[in-house]
């Protein structure tokens, strides 16, 4: 079994540490995280997929509660037609719109996005950074990872880039977009676009 608790460092959260909280204790201190593999349980439902996060954060809710929140998070994410749709039939984006909308079930004060535009459809993931805006508009604070460059130029406010584990840049995306050390390791030039292409 693989050793999930970190080497070093120590991860605070509103003032609490959170590096050596179990998963489920961490989200009930206000952390949510998405994966970059999307795993769901095919033959459940859309609807019966959003109930699960908030009734295992809350064993006791009233489920006609739970229930009025899973509808209003699926009208948010113009899901509401798929609701009775199996997890099975889902595109990989409308997956990864799932996936956000579990968190949103979970109402975090802090989202971690791992690659939520891996797979995605080009005119879903301009939906889906309609939905990233808007929840960070709410007063959520998101962290996003994501290799798509695009996205992080587009969204992002700050920017921490890292290279085999090193931080190499943190700035503005402009900064960062412009740094002759990220454009090394991973923008490249126009003149390297250049030797490519004779090549």
């Amino acid at each position: 079994m693989l050793n999930r608790q970190p080497n070093s460092g120590t991860v605070y959260l509103n003032g609490e540490r959170i590096d050596q909280l179990a998963p489920f204790e961490v989200v009930n201190v206000g952390l949510g995280r998405t994966f970059q593999v999307t795993r769901s349980f095919r033959r459940m439902t859309v609807l019966e997929k959003l109930f699960m996060p908030a009734l295992a954060k809350d064993v006791a809710a009233h489920k006609a509660k739970v229930m009025k929140k899973a509808l209003d998070v699926l009208e948010f994410l113009t899901m509401w037609h798929l609701r009775n749709e199996y997890a099975q039939a889902l595109s990989g984006g409308q997956q990864k719109l799932l996936e956000l909308g579990r968190l949103l079930m979970l109402d975090p004060d802090v989202i971690i996005l791992d690659e939520p535009f891996a797979g995605v459809h080009p005119k879903l993931m301009e939906i889906i950074y309609g939905y990233i805006r808007r929840v960070n508009e709410e007063g959520k604070a998101i962290i996003l990872i994501s290799h798509q460059m695009d996205s992080i130029f587009t969204l992002c406010k700050r920017l921490l880039v890292l290279n085999y584990g090193d931080l190499i840049a943190d700035g503005t995306p402009d900064e960062v977009k412009h740094d002759p050390v990220v454009i090394d390791a991973y923008l490249g030039t126009d003149e390297d676009d250049e030797e490519n292409s004779e090549s």
